[in-house]
């Protein structure tokens, strides 16, 4: 299983991160390292959420798309 994730920098200097197969999976933060860090425990929080069991390597198997793809 592989989750992609999107990690975009918005016109406020902020970045915004999302995982587009979880709606609603999504986080705000002042640097991209923050932003990526934050996904990840989200992400884990959705699918805990809904009853999933998670990966152990998990943060191996998020993928960043990177901004400049994202339309």
């Amino acid at each position: 299983m592989k989750l992609v994730i999107r990690i975009t920098k918005l016109s406020e200097g902020a970045f915004k991160a999302c995982c587009p197969s979880l709606p609603g999976c999504a986080v705000f933060a002042d640097s991209r390292e923050d932003a990526q860090a934050r996904i990840c425990t989200a992400v884990k929080g959705y699918l805990a959420s809904l009853d999933v069991a998670l990966p152990r390597e998990l943060e191996r198997m998020l993928q960043t798309e990177p901004a400049g793809l994202i339309a």
